[in-house]
């Protein structure tokens, strides 16, 4: 079930992300961005994460993974 509830906000932060990018107003929860900033430190462009990070490989990256953990944890 974790896993699934993984993949879920993974999705969640690249719908988030979109919207940021198109000056909308996010869901509640993490963007992409903001994710890829905690687990892996870089700074990347919406349109660069959005290109780079599907929610598959959000999940498969441990550091990304361990991130979301905290996450899906916290709420």
């Amino acid at each position: 079930m974790q896993d699934r509830a993984l993949v879920v906000l993974a999705t969640d932060a690249r719908i988030n992300e979109r919207l940021i990018a198109r000056g909308m107003a996010p869901m509640e929860g993490p963007s992409l961005g903001a994710i890829l900033r905690e687990a892996t430190g870089e700074s990347l462009a919406s349109k660069e994460a959005l290109r780079l990070w599907g929610a598959d490989r959000l999940v498969r990256d441990p550091r990304v993974a361990a991130v979301l953990r905290r996450h899906v944890g916290a709420a």
